[in-house]
């Protein structure tokens, strides 16, 4: 690639990022409702034909949008196929790579997951967003233990928990502002997965 085709694809990613993050701006103030095309390019400091040159509509911009970010919320879920319970390591302090990516993703992107999660998102969006978790640990169950006799209680009874604790522990820190680091996070999360919150509460200090 030339010099001049990397700076024209910078240029585009540059004014892509500017029009959703003008997108976002917007429905946390007003709703994606009463936003429109032309509030966008406003705030994004450009014109209407460089909008239409990217995005059909307003509709398509926010699919668009959600869709891309939520594909990079399950690339930091991903686990390598040769993954096993062994590799989940049972010292609790040691979080897993991939729960530390995913919270690093939502500090990065805050913003979009404190609206979209709120009030103003997109309807649906908490939805899509808890399916993306709950198949991450389902591939993550599974590669542990593929057989299901083995299981104590049913595959999906412990994948439905594992998820609601998931995102709701997300939510929560989002909702607080982010007040601890992604690595402690992600290692609290690893030790609600392999304890429990009823054993860790009994826990003594």
């Amino acid at each position: 690639m030339s010099i001049k085709e990397t700076s024209t694809d910078l240029r585009v990613r540059r004014t892509l990022q500017m029009i959703q993050d003008a997108l976002i701006s917007l429905m946390d103030e007003q709703g994606f409702d009463r936003t429109t095309v032309r509030d966008i390019t406003a705030r994004a400091m450009i014109n209407r034909a460089t909008f239409y040159l990217h995005y059909e509509d307003k509709y398509d911009l926010l699919e668009k949008t959600v869709d891309g970010m939520l594909d990079e919320l399950r690339m930091t879920m991903e686990l390598p196929t040769s993954f096993s319970a062994e590799q989940f390591n049972m010292n609790e302090a040691t979080p897993p790579a991939s729960f530390v990516r995913q919270f690093e993703h939502l500090a990065a992107n805050a913003k979009f997951y404190k609206v979209m999660l709120g009030p103003h998102g997109a309807p649906g969006f908490s939805g899509r967003m808890e399916q993306v978790i709950e198949d991450a640990l389902f591939q993550r169950q599974t590669l542990a233990q593929p057989h299901e006799q083995h299981l104590s209680l049913p595959r999906e009874l412990i994948i439905r928990y594992a998820t609601s604790a998931h995102i709701g522990v997300m939510k929560h820190w989002l909702e607080n502002n982010m007040p601890y680091t992604p690595n402690y996070m992600a290692t609290q999360l690893k030790r609600l997965h392999l304890l429990g919150p009823t054993h860790l509460s009994l826990q003594s200090k």
